[in-house]
């Protein structure tokens, strides 16, 4: 008997294509990338340790301010 089960000698599947080298190598990096991902947010890390601005409430709040409440409710808004 020239096919055993796990040798040289097994027939692969012809109905399913082998993949080839650059698509398992593809895998891997997703694979280790999305991993990377995961991992960097469960622990906190960031690969830069910059301080973040603190912008006061009255900055923030001004007519011309970063999502004030003019921002929102100023202005067109369609309607009859």
């Amino acid at each position: 008997m020239s096919d055993s089960a796990g040798g040289r000698g097994a027939r692969r599947d012809p109905g399913r294509p082998r993949r080839s080298w650059l698509v398992r190598g593809y895998g891997i990096f997703g694979v280790a990338v999305i991993a990377a991902y995961l991992w960097q947010g469960c622990s906190g890390w960031e690969p830069t340790r910059s301080q973040r601005g603190f912008v006061p409430a009255s900055v923030r709040a001004s007519p011309g301010g970063y999502r004030s409440f003019h921002f929102w409710h100023g202005g067109f808004h369609g309607g009859k």
